[in-house]
């Protein structure tokens, strides 16, 4: 692995890396040494093949091409360069992935010159870290060694939690009092207006007391755990009531606001010490409580992330795709529990992760599971857990009365919101599973439940659309363009004869945008050119931060080159500009249906003459085809 420990730099002066140091890494850097450190590669011809480590494969589709520099996995999709599988793989940004390979060859990066305001941010953000660190040894050793924590170590004890879960997670203690902590930091040289900052005390309303502080501490007699993000900073902090304490005040647990340096939506608990476990697992369990993953992982098992609150976003499921495949949602068994796990419906399909629910019994939750039955009690409800398209079905006909026939159709159309979520063609097999389980519940016919999801699904004034759109393209015409495209990123001077292309050539969104990326490309000399447009694909690829888009790319550049026997790249591109003229042919005669000849009669000869045009170019291309 690469070693973490060697940094050379504290901190960046918050300016961009220059290009050139950024090309130097990238040269300098043998992608297949760095891969073969997570990954047993082995030769294949031209190109490395081994098992993917972003998902299980029981036959390996993941290559390295050492002459392009890339790789591409035919499973997952997953692709890029150096730098991208680094980010994936440690979860860094795309300068962080630069400056930690920076480190591993010994290269010194220079920076860019940053603005003030941008210097002063980052340094800002860097104090902010250094004082949540500070604070967190500071619980951490109020916890281990001060008689005011004694409570605080008897609960975890009784709770059975290990001397060894306590220090891998840093647990604290905030000790009674409304200054203790303010006090700490103040004589660390921090400022009070920083520790406001990071929600870690408050402005006294009535200003400096005695003593001179005019804040007080937030956290007082909790249990305090450390919130971590991706790269094992502390963000921010959860403080939990001791249980039966005389000194009980407000609720039972006391979270930290957003902040400059944590952003609720982004960040879930334990991942860092998890991502390893994730990661190999490829799957994720997302509880809701702190204690819970404690629990967990105390027991064994490891793969384990708490959500803080219960609200997951689309960011937490961004961080944990790139490591897993299966994410396990098990929240406490009662309403709320259920409508945070019905909430991820409404944006789990836009990534390539399977969600599944596990249902606890009543008035259990994984920690008080685990405790009484050890990790196999957790790990037989992870067995039986249900989709999340089930659960959602399940719970929606629960909640309703279907013992009448006209009951059991308003419950068939509460469903149909779930089942949008899986409309697309390429969910076709999940949405008819989903109808013979609705079917079978509802004691409906299939037939009928199939009809009535089908007329649900279909858009208003979708018969007309689909006669009228110009740019349905079916498989052959998707083929086509995928052809040329590859055809495109293989020979830089088929690109530079084919500079006439735009967008319109492409239907298919991505193929439009590779175009666009592609004619960013400078002409150049000839003898230059294939070391060029080597370097120039490697930069463009590394910088996408679409992961569709760069996997699409890779696809398409990893795979064998076309055969390019003389005239093949004619009759590709021939091929592209018959399905050209068709649309556009097709789009004439539906403006022509549109236009009314006696009201507009220049506008409706205009378009028969490009009609007849474009009939002219499409025979002209099928007889040279």
């Amino acid at each position: 692995m690469i070693d973490r420990s060697v940094r050379r730099r504290e901190v960046s002066t918050g300016g961009r890396i220059k290009d050139s140091d950024i090309e130097a890494v990238r040269e300098r850097t043998d992608i297949v040494q760095v891969v073969s450190e997570y990954v047993s590669l082995k030769r294949a011809g031209r190109e490395f093949r081994g098992p993917c480590p972003f998902h299980q494969e029981k036959d390996p589709s993941f290559y390295v091409n050492p002459a392009k520099e890339v790789y591409f996995c035919h499973g997952c999709k997953a692709g890029g360069g150096v730098f991208n599988f680094v980010m994936q793989m440690e979860g860094l940004s795309f300068v962080e992935a630069v400056e930690r390979l920076a480190d591993r060859i010994g290269y010194q990066l220079t920076y860019a010159a940053a603005s003030q305001g941008e210097v002063d941010d980052r340094l800002e953000k860097d104090r902010l870290f250094k004082l949540n660190q500070t604070a967190s040894d500071y619980f951490h050793y109020n916890f281990n060694e001060t008689p005011g924590a004694a409570p605080a170590r008897d609960y975890f004890a009784g709770r059975g939690f290990t001397s060894e879960i306590i220090e891998e997670f840093g647990i604290g203690f905030a000790l009674p009092g409304w200054d203790n902590l303010s006090g700490f930091l103040a004589k660390k040289g921090f400022k009070e207006k920083e520790i406001i900052s990071v929600g870690l005390a408050r402005e006294r309303s009535q200003g400096a007391h005695a003593g001179g502080r005019g804040i007080y501490d937030i956290f007082r007699n909790r249990v305090m755990f450390p919130i971590l993000d991706h790269r094992g900073r502390v963000v921010a902090f959860g403080g939990r009531q001791i249980p039966g304490s005389s000194d009980e005040e407000g609720p039972k647990y006391l979270n930290s606001p957003e902040t400059p340096i944590y952003r609720k939506g982004r960040v879930l608990y334990g991942f860092y010490q998890s991502r390893q476990a994730i990661q190999d697992s490829r799957d994720a369990i997302v509880v809701e409580g702190y204690t819970d993953l404690l629990a967990l992982r105390q027991a064994g098992v490891l793969p384990v992330v708490a959500a803080l609150g219960t609200a997951l976003t689309e960011h937490h499921f961004e961080l944990l795709g790139r490591f897993c495949d299966r994410v396990y949602l098990s929240f406490d068994a009662d309403r709320a529990g259920s409508e945070a796990a019905r909430r991820v419906l409404e944006f789990f399909n836009r990534f390539s992760i399977e969600v599944f629910v596990v249902t606890l019994p009543e008035g259990e939750d994984p920690a008080t599971l685990v405790e009484k039955g050890g990790a196999h009690a957790f790990s037989d409800l992870l067995a039986s857990a249900d989709s999340l398209l089930d659960y959602s079905i399940e719970k929606i006909i629960e909640s309703m009365d279907i013992s009448t026939a006209i009951s059991r159709q308003r419950a068939l159309q509460a469903c149909v919101p779930v089942l949008t979520r899986v409309s697309g063609d390429d969910m076709r097999p999940v949405r008819n599973e989903l109808v013979r389980k609705i079917a079978s519940v509802l004691d409906m016919p299939e037939e009928t439940v199939q009809i009535f999801v089908r007329n649900a699904l279909r858009p208003p004034g979708a018969r007309a659309r689909d006669m009228a759109d110009p740019a349905r393209v079916g498989v052959m015409g998707d083929k086509v363009e995928k052809e040329a495209l590859r055809v495109l990123l293989h020979d830089p001077a088929t690109l530079l004869e084919q500079q006439h292309l735009d967008d319109d050539f492409f239907t298919d969104p991505s193929h439009k945008k590779i175009l666009a990326i592609l004619k960013e490309f400078p002409v150049c000399d000839e003898e230059v050119l294939r070391v060029e447009y080597d370097i120039f694909l490697r930069r463009k690829i590394s910088v996408i931060d679409d992961e569709g888009l760069r996997s699409r790319i890779m696809e398409l550049l990893v795979e064998s080159p076309p055969e390019c026997n003389p005239g093949y790249e004619k009759k590709v591109f021939d091929k592209l500009m018959y399905m050209f003229l068709k649309r556009r042919k097709q789009k004439i005669e539906v403006d022509i249906r549109k236009t009314n000849k006696k009201l507009e009669p220049k506008k409706y000869d205009g378009l028969c003459e490009q009609l007849l045009e474009l009939q002219q170019l499409i025979r002209e291309s099928q007889l040279t085809g």
